[in-house]
């Protein structure tokens, strides 16, 4: 629910930004009303129910948690965590009918990320004895996990202060001075790079060992490689909103990735 709920906002915040518009590239950015004030009725239906939906679990989530304190005690506070963070998405929802503050919009953005990884690790968490008996070297999957983190969150300030044309060139920057946000574009693409380079490094730690964690740490490297091909092919064909949308929900997918692998 928390996946589609990202998604669903992210079309929200990126056709309200004026990405896929027409005439492209020239109605981007424009902040009239006409472009702040589409509806979209049923995305933003959609995502009040799903948004109404989520708020119940979470509570379940955390009566459930104190239930089974004894045997998992790490994850009591996990989910007063997740509830935390379900009122802090709610209040900025009630805040922001539109998407018109960047820093909103990131903190939006970021703690619904934040979100669904705190609901996948809840739900891989293992009982303090799986944990133990399938103990591995965690560096690369720690490592690995912070790259991530660091390339959604340039991706998310891009995203949200709306860069897009900022870079529009491959496969760094043309210009010579663009300001911060073709840095942004150039840290972004730059640390695409060092990931598949990382994942693939990461990939050959864990084929030794076997398991679980080395099916994964492939898994990540192939949603890597497609985010980068993505990425790159989203650039070239002029940013349509259809492929920022999945290059959104594959960077979901990579962050859910990294989390499993880290709890494997």
């Amino acid at each position: 629910m928390m996946a589609l709920l990202a998604s669903v906002s992210a079309y929200l915040r990126l056709s309200a930004a004026g990405l896929g518009c027409v005439p492209w590239p020239a109605c981007y950015q424009e902040r009239s009303a006409s472009v702040e004030r589409q509806h979209h009725p049923v995305a933003r239906l959609t995502h009040r129910v799903l948004a109404a939906g989520l708020g119940i679990l979470v509570v379940v989530i955390v009566f459930a948690a104190v239930a089974m304190r004894p045997r998992r005690p790490g994850v009591v506070w996990a989910a007063l965590l997740a509830l935390a963070l379900t009122v802090l998405l709610a209040m900025l929802g009630r805040a922001t009918p539109t998407a018109t503050g960047a820093g909103v919009a990131a903190a939006n953005l970021l703690g619904g990320m934040a979100m669904a990884a705190l609901l996948w690790w809840l739900a891989l968490h293992p009982t303090p004895a799986r944990a133990r008996a399938h103990e591995r070297p965690q560096w690369p999957a720690i490592t690995m996990l912070a790259l991530v983190l660091l390339q959604v969150v340039l991706g998310a300030l891009i995203s949200t202060n709306r860069a897009a044309l900022a870079c529009p060139t491959l496969p760094l920057c043309a210009e010579a001075d663009g300001g911060v946000p073709a840095a942004l574009h150039v840290a972004h693409r730059l640390l695409a790079g060092a990931l598949v380079l990382a994942a693939a490094v990461v990939t050959i730690i864990y084929a030794r060992s076997g398991g679980g964690r080395s099916r994964l740490a492939i898994a990540v490297a192939a949603l890597v490689v497609v985010q980068a091909a993505a990425g790159a092919t989203m650039v070239g064909s002029g940013f349509p909103l259809g492929l920022a949308l999945v290059h959104h929900a594959g960077a979901l997918l990579l962050l859910l990735a990294a989390v499993w692998m880290l709890s494997a």
